[in-house]
């Protein structure tokens, strides 16, 4: 599987969403196989018209056939988006998230665990097409959800994947 025949939700569709949609529809990927969801109708609908791509104002039902995942939601508001969408994504499916300062612990426990994540925080460069970023990758990324991580953000900017590491936290 790659990038370009992946089925690609975005949760959560505000400026940074925006920009990577934007981005990988300049270089390639099909409209049809991207979706994004927000509780915003007006956002969507204008993401919907301006890129032509596929929206749900239901987290649920936007990921169920998702190949990858990305969660573009505030910081503030990303456990209850996370919790509320647990066991919902499609065995397989790749976890992107892209919100500051949430810890990848944190983001696997909402989740219900065993997921396959990968955090990545674009910077500001990335919504003209010239960011870049760093991706780290949780133990249950394998090898084909890494390239399409590092396909999708190669398409938007300059990322560098990095590999799992020891976490030597104590109690």
């Amino acid at each position: 599987m790659t990038v370009k025949n992946s089925k690609i939700t975005f949760v959560g569709a505000g400026n940074m969403a925006g920009a990577i949609i934007a981005g990988l529809l300049k270089n390639g990927v099909d409209a049809k196989s991207i979706t994004a969801a927000e509780p915003s109708l007006e956002r969507l609908e204008i993401l919907s018209k301006e890129y032509g791509i596929r929206h749900d104002s239901n987290n649920v039902s936007a990921v169920a056939n998702a190949d990858v995942v990305v969660l573009s939601v505030k910081p503030q508001i990303l456990q209850s988006v996370c919790e509320g969408m647990r066991g919902a994504f499609p065995k397989g499916a790749l976890v992107i998230s892209i919100a500051a300062g949430v810890e990848m612990h944190s983001i696997e426990e909402w989740l219900g665990g065993d997921v396959a994540l990968v955090r990545c925080m674009p910077n500001t460069p990335a919504q003209v097409l010239a960011g870049a970023s760093g991706l780290f990758a949780n133990a249950q990324v394998n090898a084909a959800q890494k390239d399409i991580a590092y396909a999708l953000f190669s398409l938007v900017y300059f990322p560098v994947l990095t590999q799992p590491r020891v976490d030597k936290r104590v109690g």
